[in-house]
Formats: structure tokens, C-alpha cells, sequence
């Protein structure tokens, strides 16, 4: 089965081989079978009526890149308003929600806000001044991270010059600003790269 969202129609023919490249040339090894396709686009949203939260998910989904996606989420917000009132339920969804809908460029976050305050009331304020201070901290979190790995990649590249990918990959992957302080400490007193990799891979593993 695949679930393709999306903006362009999925072009590929309906069967496994059909999705390699120059697939004729290794038939023999591929399997051949055909599979279900699940385009969000196309989706028949009536037989999901049943179910509030997966109605409005698919719905957002189906509509995102569509024209007519900025006047889907005032709709979608209302239904999750009614169905909060019924039901004490966790906003967890609404923020993922929120999330989602601020990722096409047609929604920014004052609109998504005075949207969201409209059929929420006190809660949706709530929820949207925690949504945006949340973001903004994992905002300065990300940056002080990236800042970290700048300045380590930069005394690894003063120090020893070539830095090879795999060191960089492992460098990229560390989300922890208190290691990259420590390996940054490391690159300084390390005599060699090797020495360093060494002290790079106790770290990585000590995490």
C-alpha cells in the first residue's frame, strides 16, 4: 500500500516494478506485484464521517494543496470546536494540527491565531500563545545547536583541514548542545583526527 500526498497527480503505473528506474533491466529480481494506492487528493472524505478526528486529518490532507485550503480551515476548526464541546478531549491533536496547517504558506500564524481564538474561545488562545512560545524556544534551541556545530566544524577544519563526511554526518546528527561544547573542548586537545574520532565515538556512544 502507498499513501502519496501530494501536489503533482501520481504518474507511476500501479505496479511494483514501475517504480525503478530502468526496472527492465533487473526483472529478474525484482518482485512483481501490484499495490493499493491511497492519493489523499482523491480521497472520498463521506465514508470517514464517522470519526470526527480522522474526518478533519484527512480532510486537511486532502486539501492542502488545493486553491481553496485557507477556506478549508476556518470549516475544519469549527467541527474540532464542536466536537471539544462534547467531549473533554486532549488538544494534543489541535496542536499538531496547527502545526501542519502553518506549513502552507497561505496560513501565517496571526490569521491561524484569530482563526483558532474565534471558534475556541479561551482555549484556542491558550493553545495558541503555548503553540507559538513553544515554537519559538525550540526555535532559539535549534540555533544555539547549529551554532555549536558551526563553531566545532570550524576548529576541526583550522585544526586538521579535511574533515571527512562520516565525521561530519555523526556531527550533524548530535542534537545535544552539551556534547558539542565537549567536543568542541575534544577537537582543541586532540593531537589528531584520529584521536579525535576516537573521543567522537565515546561521546556519540555515552548519549
Amino acid at each position: 500500500m502507498i499513501i502519496y500526498h501530494g501536489k503533482a497527480e501520481w504518474g507511476a503505473q500501479k505496479t511494483f516494478s514501475s517504480l525503478f528506474h530502468e526496472s527492465e533491466r533487473y526483472q529478474k529480481y525484482i518482485p512483481e506485484f501490484t499495490y493499493e494506492l491511497i492519493d489523499t487528493a482523491g480521497l472520498n472524505i463521506d465514508i470517514f464521517k464517522g470519526n470526527v478526528i480522522v474526518h478533519v486529518a484527512l480532510m486537511i490532507m486532502k486539501h492542502y494543496f488545493m486553491d481553496d485550503f485557507k477556506e478549508k480551515v476556518p470549516e475544519l476548526l469549527k467541527i474540532l470546536a464542536e466536537l471539544f464541546e462534547q467531549i473533554d478531549t486532549d488538544i494534543g491533536f489541535l496542536e499538531v494540527f496547527l502545526r501542519y496547517i502553518s506549513s502552507n504558506k497561505k496560513c501565517d500564524k496571526e490569521w491561524l491565531k484569530k482563526q483558532v481564538v474565534h471558534e475556541f474561545k479561551e482555549k484556542g488562545e491558550e493553545v495558541m500563545n503555548y503553540w507559538i512560545e513553544e515554537g519559538e524556544k525550540r526555535g532559539r534551541e535549534l540555533g544555539i545547536l547549529e551554532e555549536g556545530r558551526r563553531m566545532l566544524m570550524e576548529a576541526l577544519t583550522i585544526k586538521f583541514n579535511n574533515i571527512s563526511s562520516a565525521v561530519v554526518n555523526i556531527i550533524q546528527d548530535i542534537k545535544d548542545r552539551n556534547v558539542l561544547s565537549n567536543l568542541h573542548r575534544e577537537a582543541i586537545l586532540s593531537n589528531n583526527l584520529n584521536e579525535f574520532q576516537l573521543r567522537l565515538e565515546a561521546c556519540r556512544k555515552s548519549v
